[in-house]
């Protein structure tokens, strides 16, 4: 129960990115692929967000891969939330 008081913002969001990525194929079975893309999409949201908070603790030399990783998280978030939204009209 100690080690739940201890998790701070960047474990929380990776457990929510895992919990997403583990959960949308069982989403899309069982409420359709319009939800399954909407968790995708939070999941892609969270990668990003963890990519951009990690870029302060790399090597300095990284950071722009980091930041482009985070901004192909980013695209890929719109596109798929663009595609939850075709499958719920």
């Amino acid at each position: 129960m100690e080690r739940l008081r201890e998790l701070d913002e960047r474990h929380v969001v990776g457990c929510g990115f895992i919990f997403a990525m583990m959960v949308s194929p069982f989403v899309a079975l069982i409420y359709g692929f319009g939800f399954a893309l909407a968790v995708l999409t939070i999941g892609l949201v969270l990668t990003a967000f963890l990519a951009l908070d990690a870029r302060d603790q790399v090597d300095p030399s990284r950071r722009p891969t980091v930041l482009l990783m985070a901004g192909i998280a980013l695209a890929f978030a719109l596109l798929t939330g663009l595609a939850a939204i075709s499958q719920f009209r």
